[in-house]
């Protein structure tokens, strides 16, 4: 049987248990405000007003890391394979939340897109 090509995904529930627990982690970030998603699904979270954070469902979330600091990364060679640029252009990048080991990733790229963001 050849090996399934589906991206694994947590259950629903925990899904949505690791969305919460990772919006709580990010509002405690200094200088990160919520606010309503001008992009993605209901709450998102923004520094000095700009929009840094949406989510779109629970296991995908989309952050402003700026193309400054995307073309640094690649240039430097510190890239993670595990965010996905949104187009060569793009200021953001996508981070899929599978389980808890991508809790602690997650938030380290939103601390960083706070700084380039300010």
């Amino acid at each position: 049987m050849a090996p399934s090509k589906t991206t694994p995904h947590a259950s629903p529930s925990t899904a949505t248990a690791l969305r919460e627990e990772l919006e709580y982690r990010i509002a405690a970030v200094p200088g990160v405000e919520r606010k309503v998603s001008r992009y993605g699904h209901g709450q998102s979270f923004a520094v000095g007003g700009r929009e840094i954070v949406h989510f779109h469902g629970d296991s995908r979330m989309d952050v402003r890391l700026t193309r400054e600091e995307i073309r640094k990364r690649k240039r430097d060679g510190t890239l993670d394979p595990r965010l996905i640029a949104r187009g060569p252009g793009s200021e953001w990048v996508e981070i899929r939340i599978l389980g808890p080991r991508d809790l602690a990733f997650a938030l380290s790229i939103v601390e960083a897109a706070v700084r380039a963001n300010q």
